[in-house]
């Protein structure tokens, strides 16, 4: 499980958290679902969001703007006792990171946790909200610019409306715009957190397991060549400053299905565990999918079945 968690939080982009005046955020938030409550799409979270705020569906996010937005993350295949040990000054600063304040509190009968700082890019900062219990995990990231005072304060209001809805049934795959051959892998779905999809040989219980095969598909705004490679590299860095060693950097300009892509498959180890990865970042024509995939047997078989996955990605 541990490796599986690593993995979500390094594709969530989740960026360290330093002291940027997180006092004025509340110790206590007490909440109930109200008619100007709306539910954020594909979670059991509800929420009081200004009109001005949209719902991109490429990114399963709400934004004002490009700089101003927000986005759920249920990590529906863990739970916050297990969560909670990623969000300690002692774990961030493991990572090379640099943190002042952490602020604990409580969401109705929640545990909780408040942090702000700096984004990985330069003049922007983000604001995190993680609540749960033993049964689940949700967070909620907001990212805004660092003088953007006004932007920061909206998102911390829409942060102390959120109502979580324990016993509502949804749909995980209600926002999947994408299809892809499942018989390759045979693998099944596992979880769903914000707008990357992943997918295990047992499914959900393999959740559990330090060393599960797994697949992830992520679909995202489309991008130009450069930018696809930029974001492409840019995972691979993440992985890195996240205790993973990848043998091979190189990313391979390549076609498939039709369509411009950057491929990487290497070897890995991770917490002194072997494995192999592969990575695809396809453009189609209005999105862009990201495929990322790790196995921890069979080397050989599964690269070759994650590369024939690849070329039956389509968007619906």
């Amino acid at each position: 499980m541990k490796f599986l968690i690593s993995f979500i939080l390094i594709l969530a982009t989740i960026s360290s958290c330093s002291d940027l005046n997180s006092t004025d955020f509340p110790d206590q938030i007490k909440t109930t679902k109200t008619a100007k409550h709306i539910q954020i799409s594909g979670t059991k979270i509800f929420a009081v969001i200004p009109t001005e705020f949209q719902f991109i569906k490429e990114l399963i996010r709400y934004q004002k703007s490009d700089n101003l937005y927000f986005q759920v993350i249920e990590m529906n295949g863990s739970n916050f006792v297990e969560a909670k040990p990623n969000f300690t000054r002692e774990a961030i600063e493991a990572k090379g990171a640099t943190i002042d304040v952490i602020k604990n509190l409580t969401l109705n009968n929640y545990e909780a946790i408040y942090c702000e700082g700096p984004s990985q890019y330069p003049n922007e900062t983000k604001i995190m909200f993680i609540f749960g219990d033993e049964s689940f995990a949700t967070m909620i990231a907001g990212v805004c610019k660092t003088d953007d005072k006004e932007g920061k304060k909206e998102l911390q209001e829409i942060f102390k409306t959120i109502y979580y809805d324990k016993a509502l049934q949804i749909d995980p795959l209600a926002l999947a715009s994408f299809e892809f051959d499942q018989t390759i892998t045979n693998f099944k779905y596992a979880m769903t957190t914000a707008n990357m999809f992943i997918y295990t040989e047992n499914g959900e219980e393999d959740l559990q397991s330090s060393n599960s095969n797994m697949l992830q598909i992520q679909v995202m705004p489309k991008m130009t060549a450069e930018k696809a490679e930029y974001y492409a590299n840019d995972v691979i860095s993440r992985y890195e400053k996240n205790g993973i060693k990848l043998n091979d950097k190189t990313l391979k300009s390549t076609t498939i299905n039709n369509n411009k892509a950057f491929e990487l498959e290497t070897q890995v180890t991770f917490n002194g565990m072997r494995g192999i990865m592969y990575q695809a970042v396809i453009i189609f024509d209005k999105s862009t999918v990201v495929l990322m995939a790790s196995a921890h047997n069979d080397f050989e078989n599964y690269l070759d079945k994650f590369k024939r996955t690849a070329e039956t990605v389509k968007l619906k």
